[in-house]
């Protein structure tokens, strides 16, 4: 029997979207509105939709859960607070971010952090999936801010919030390859656009191959391949798969690239400790956390640094690490996990 009905807002579809519209499906009946802002002239259109879906669900919906903070997040919140509905926004990553320099992050734009803020205020309740996208130091490259998340952009930031990392099915995310040496592998998505290249670190696993010979480096997610010019012969690149190939692919490699300038709660990274890939990621939000004392952490966006890392990686040879990179993500963020504790949350909201 069903607990009633949810409001689900989000922007595109994502493997942690449908993860949490399965969560939310199993207690509640799940109603969704995808805000599409591929195309930023429809945006004015999916509003006055949206406003419609609004009006015609809000009467019956027990609560509404908007996937990060944005356009789509406005009128579900200012909805929610017309109609007594209490409103959660599931913080991810972009919108509690500001990197000018590459011009990334909802706080960096000007409208687009009007809405934001405002949505952040005007909500009941706020689910980060990382305590460092409520506030962070971040020395890792000194181009932008010294800090970061919402308490360093929205003045006076007082709501409550209640972290809930993302969270994966080790039965489904398993090893089941020999793993190559020196094999790296890096995922990632909209390639095509230079500032993505640079806030995944690409540019910099781009600089370093023709260093390491011996070693060979997997880039998936490329739909454009003309736009990578004169590449090291060791570079792979390949076009977005599904979890399936995936998970041959994770299996193959023996090391995972995670150097992002910027994440939330990075599922990549986590999917391939799970294949048993030996993690090496940069010092920003939750990255350090999840790869813990399984992996290697580039402390900071520097081509030396990176060179001198990668040389120490290759030398000491732990390939233990991979095993044990797998049981930290099986025993601290587990899809289990992240179901109670966001149903919980929701009873809890829908209760008061």
């Amino acid at each position: 029997m069903k607990k009633g009905s949810i409001l689900y807002f989000y922007v595109g579809d994502s493997p942690f979207v449908n993860k949490d519209i399965e969560i939310l499906s199993g207690e509640y009946k799940t109603k969704s509105f995808n805000f599409q802002f591929s195309q930023k002239w429809k945006t004015p259109f999916q509003i006055i939709q949206q406003c419609i879906f609004l009006f015609y669900h809000i009467f019956s919906a027990k609560a509404l859960v908007c996937q990060l903070a944005g356009y789509h997040s406005f009128l579900p919140v200012v909805f929610g607070r017309i109609f007594g509905k209490p409103s959660l926004i599931i913080a991810a990553g972009t919108d509690c971010q500001s990197f000018p320099s590459i011009g990334y992050g909802n706080f960096q734009k000007k409208i687009l952090k009007y809405f934001t803020k405002s949505s952040f205020q005007l909500c009941s309740h706020i689910s980060p999936k990382h305590e460092s996208l409520i506030h962070c130091v971040y020395n890792y490259d000194d181009s932008d801010f010294p800090e970061q998340g919402l308490k360093y952009f929205i003045q006076n930031f007082k709501k409550k919030f209640t972290v809930i990392n993302n969270g994966y099915d080790p039965h489904l995310f398993k090893n089941i390859s020999i793993k190559k040496t020196n094999h790296f592998v890096t995922v990632s998505g909209n390639l095509s656009a230079a500032y993505q290249q640079k806030l995944k670190g690409i540019d910099l696993i781009i600089k370093l191959a023709p260093k390491f010979p011996n070693c060979t480096f997997t880039i998936i997610g490329v739909t454009e391949t003309s736009i990578f010019k004169n590449l090291s012969t060791n570079i792979n690149l390949l076009p977005p798969v599904n979890n399936a190939d995936l998970i041959h692919y994770y299996s193959e490699a023996q090391y995972y690239l995670q150097l992002s300038m910027a994440e939330g709660f990075p599922n990549a990274l986590c999917e391939a400790m799970l294949c048993e890939c030996i993690p090496v990621g940069s010092n920003v939000f939750s990255i350090p956390e999840i790869i813990g004392d399984t992996g290697y952490i580039l402390n900071k966006r520097n081509d030396a640094e990176l060179e001198m890392l990668i040389s120490n990686v290759i030398q000491s040879k732990n390939y233990e690490l991979g095993l044990k990179a797998r049981e930290r993500i099986k025993s601290n963020y587990t899809i289990d996990k992240r179901k109670k504790q966001l149903l919980d949350l929701l009873t809890q909201l829908i209760s008061e």
